[in-house]
């Protein structure tokens, strides 16, 4: 077996172009221009407001491309129907699509990768996976088939990382890392940058962090 080794100059590397997105106002503010492909992760507690500021993330992300939401964790349930139509996701019509908990990978696979696929993936939540003994092998297997595609990871969190077998390993390789916490998202990038938190809801917040 053949290895295929890349070195890069300084030129090289300065000539580079990257795609990303081009986001405004306070998606800008709060997530820069990131790369159109990658791995980011959300997490938090319980009540946080991870669901909904993924729904929100979902309905922005389909000005660019369209999206597959996989609700692992809440499937089509009453709870998600209400956070659904909260944040009138209705609005983007078919370019939202929901798999629930019962979607395997493979099938996940082939609804990105067909013709007409979807190029941004919403996992919600690494949690369900932890039964299924989901390794970091079969993560970068599964990256790897979608290095051209954006994958979302959400996780609950627990002693302030994600709590799923794996969600460390992601967090730590997330090109962003946005923590939940009292309605408010606060957000690192790989290389340590420090962008501006995000309200997701702020009667929530207020009352949370007070003032």
């Amino acid at each position: 077996m053949q290895f295929k080794m890349a070195f890069f100059s300084n030129s090289n590397i300065m000539a580079t172009k990257h795609k990303t997105f081009q986001f405004t106002g306070r998606w800008l503010n709060s997530l820069g221009e990131p790369p159109v492909c990658g791995s980011w992760m959300i997490y938090g507690g319980s009540g946080s407001g991870k669901t909904s500021f993924a729904l929100q993330l979902a309905k922005y992300m389909t000005n660019f491309d369209r999206v597959l939401y996989w609700s692992l964790e809440q499937g089509n349930s009453p709870s998600f129907q209400r956070a659904w139509k909260r944040e009138k996701m209705k609005d983007c019509g078919t370019d939202i699509i929901v798999a629930d908990e019962n979607t395997t990978f493979e099938m996940i696979e082939k609804a990105m990768c067909q013709r007409k696929g979807r190029g941004i993936l919403i996992i919600d939540s690494l949690t369900p996976l932890k039964g299924l003994s989901f390794n970091i092998i079969q993560y970068e297997r599964f990256r790897k088939k979608m290095k051209d595609k954006l994958l979302v990871w959400i996780s609950h969190e627990k002693n302030g990382i994600p709590d799923a077998n794996v969600g460390d390993y992601i967090l730590k390789l997330a090109d962003i890392k946005m923590r939940a916490e009292g309605f408010k998202i606060f957000i690192n990038t790989r290389s340590g940058e420090r962008l501006e938190d995000f309200v997701i809801w702020e009667h929530g917040a207020r009352e949370y962090f007070g003032g």
